[in-house]
């Protein structure tokens, strides 16, 4: 009897060790998979420029010319305190009409005073150009805006909606992903 009750003391110890070692190890793993999770997460905190510069770089668009911050005013009406940055291509040539921007706010509530702005900026170009000709028409009237705080992206181009779509790639880069892209 003493070994049947020893056997059976022993089989309920090596359960609740058991036990206790798989509490232990489903709280490591998930504390694990957490902080790794996290440090995905973390963004890239690009400037408006290499924002651009990546999207008319992914885009192969070629003959376009980085106006410089202080002459942006020349193109978008923004107002002072509006953002922090602001970035701008345009087409070198009269034929094509492309255009890629970028600006980042200086604050959420900004958003809707910048937007204005965009909107009355591809209004303008759009009445200037409908009389024109139907290719410039045409592309004004693809452009795309997006928005992903702290970025405003403008797409003024026959494939707007792949240069968001490029814009979207780049910002939703995070450390590890831009970690393995550059130990290619």
């Amino acid at each position: 009897m003493k070994s049947t009750k020893q056997k059976q003391s022993n089989i309920a110890l090596t359960i609740l060790l058991i036990a206790i070692i798989l509490i232990i190890s489903s709280a490591l793993s998930f504390l694990t998979v957490s902080l790794l999770g996290t440090e995905k997460k973390e963004k890239t905190e690009y400037t408006v420029s290499q924002i651009t510069s990546m999207v008319v770089k992914k885009m192969n668009y070629e003959n376009l010319s980085e106006i410089s911050a202080s002459n942006i005013s020349k193109y978008y009406d923004i107002p002072e305190g509006t953002v922090d940055d602001s970035s701008l291509y345009i087409s070198t040539r009269s034929d094509n009409f492309t255009e890629i921007a970028c600006f980042r706010l200086s604050s959420k509530d900004k958003e809707e005073q910048l937007t204005k702005v965009i909107n009355d900026y591809i209004a303008e170009k759009t009445n200037t150009y409908k009389s024109l000709g139907d290719n410039a028409y045409s592309i004004i009237s693809k452009s795309r805006t997006d928005i992903k705080y702290p970025y405003v992206f403008v797409a003024i181009a026959p494939d707007s909606e792949a240069a968001v779509n490029a814009f979207e790639t780049i910002i939703d880069v995070d450390w590890t992903s831009k970690e393995s892209e550059n130990s290619k």
